[in-house]
Formats: structure tokens, sequence, C-alpha cells
């Protein structure tokens, strides 16, 4: 499997947890809370996973500083975000539309990954270099979440 399908896979988790969200009612109050749990600790392990081994790469490179800054920018935010909603009560009709905002700068920061970085890739790297980051990528993201379970 490339970056690119690394990365696009844990998104397509994320999108799914959203859309599970969106149907729930304040009577799934504890499944929210758990499912919040465990989509944020996927995300922030995935995320600290692209800080590592994929901002760092994409810095070097003129073309691509801008973007690793923005997605540095977009991951703070998410955090912020989510971070906020771990506190608010998850049995409340509100709770679900607080993922909106969420949402919105995930699926931004999905379009970013999936169209304007991955497609590019062995524009900017050797197939060895990509195939490398695809494979630190996967590695530290699977440590990670097997040290968590």
């Amino acid at each position: 499997m490339g970056l690119g399908e690394s990365i696009k896979r844990d998104h397509d988790v994320y999108r799914r947890f959203f859309t599970k969200m969106s149907k729930t009612t304040p009577n799934d109050g504890s499944m929210r809370e758990e499912a919040l749990k465990e989509v944020m600790q996927n995300i922030y392990t995935h995320h600290q996973a692209e800080e590592m081994i994929i901002f760092p790469q994409m810095m070097k490179i003129p073309e691509l500083r801008g973007l690793a800054f923005e997605l540095e920018v977009e991951h703070t935010d998410m955090k912020r975000l989510f971070e906020t909603l771990k506190t608010e009560r998850a049995d409340t009709e509100i709770w679900k539309y607080k993922l909106v905002p969420i949402y919105d700068i995930m699926h931004a920061h999905w379009l970013k990954e999936e169209e304007d970085l991955t497609p590019f890739g062995l524009d900017y790297f050797s197939e060895t270099d990509w195939t490398q980051l695809c494979k630190r990528f996967d590695e530290i993201v699977l440590k990670k979440l097997s040290l968590s379970h």
C-alpha cells in the first residue's frame, strides 16, 4: 500500500465516524463518548505520524512548504475543537451539531492531502523515498495504536 492509500484508509475511518455520529440521538450519549474517544486517539496518532515523518520532508521542498504549514495548523485546530467537544455532555441534541466545524476543517484537510499532496508525491520524491515515507508512517501509526489498546 502506498502513502496515499494509507492516508486515505485512515480518512475513510474518520468519514464513517462522522456519518455514524450524524445519525445518533441524545439516547446514544455513552456510545458517542466511546466513539469520540476512539476516533480522537486514531486521529491524533495519524497526525503525529504525519508531523514526524511526512511534514519534515515536505518542509525541505519549497513548493510543499506552505502546504505543510497549512496541514499542521489544521491539526492544531482540529485538536482544539475535539478537546472542547470531549468536555461537552454527549447526551444532548446539540452534541452532534458540534461536530460540524470539526468535520468542515477535516474535510478541507482531507482534500488537500488526497488531491494536492499524495497524487503528486513522486513529482517531489524518488520512488524509494516515497515508499520509505509510507513504511515509516504505517509503522508509527500501527505501533502507537497497538500500544494504546
